[in-house]
């Protein structure tokens, strides 16, 4: 009996490992934000990571930018926590409000509705109470529907 269950968890776990770190092709996310629009591509094989990171606000003419480049790596889920987790990197300054004491980038994915969404720490203006203040949250992209 308790072998059965150890090679059933042994086997879920080979089925679902593989098809969590590895998309079929690049996956599009995308938060449409009452400013700013964010978007990014992500194409995760194996531990590796690649992908481009997009971001504007409505009124701005968008340029038909590609994105900036980011190269990234799976890590270790930190304790308590669930999800797919990568460390990222831009060659250069990154394209976002990155949160005051981060010393690395880490995104993560998570299954939102039976579909992976992608969180990406930032900081941000939060006018809830009396006065606006800078927060570091957690903002969700939603993957872009095929078609």
């Amino acid at each position: 009996m308790k072998r059965t269950a150890v090679s059933i968890i042994v086997t879920l776990f080979a089925l679902l490992v593989p098809a969590e770190l590895s998309f079929a092709s690049p996956t599009t996310f995308k938060n449409e934000g009452l400013k700013v629009e964010t978007i990014v591509v992500l194409d995760v094989t194996g531990k590796a990571a690649k992908g481009t990171f997009r971001s504007h606000e409505y009124d701005a003419d968008e340029g038909g930018s590609a994105g900036v480049p980011f190269t990234g790596k799976v890590v270790p889920i930190p304790k308590g926590k669930t999800g797919i987790y990568l460390e990222i990197q831009f060659a250069g300054t990154p394209p976002y409000n990155v949160p005051p004491k981060a010393k690395t980038l880490v995104w993560f994915l998570k299954i939102v509705k039976h579909r992976a969404h992608l969180f990406i720490p930032m900081e941000e203006r939060s006018y809830e109470g009396d006065a606006p203040r800078w927060i570091v949250s957690d903002v969700e992209l939603e993957p872009v529907e095929d078609g």
